[in-house]
């Protein structure tokens, strides 16, 4: 994402928008490791947090097709997040100590 000329209205927008992605995703990753702490069965666990999340999603969006947008562009950034990971464990396991 590129940011405007810095101190413009839509930059510093932008710049919020990105660190409370990342706020986000950070405090996911906490409640999920607060999951596993808690001996919770991850699927069930998982499913209840989805559901929640997407139920908060459709009422919230203005319309079916933003909602669809949106979770469109997250399973695209999970799938290549998790396609990321793989490679760097896989290049990892190559190298020779």
């Amino acid at each position: 994402m590129m940011l405007k000329k810095h101190g413009s209205a839509s930059s510093e927008a932008e710049e919020k928008a990105h660190d409370d992605f990342f706020e986000a995703a950070n405090l996911s990753l906490i409640m999920l490791e607060e999951f596993q702490a808690r001996d919770l069965n991850a699927g069930a666990a998982l499913g209840g947090a989805l559901t929640q999340i997407l139920t908060h999603l459709i009422e919230v969006s203005p319309d079916a097709s933003a909602a669809m947008g949106l979770l469109s562009s997250c399973m695209t950034n999970a799938a290549f997040q998790a396609e990321t990971i793989e490679q760097a464990m896989r290049s990892e396991s190559d190298i020779t100590h």
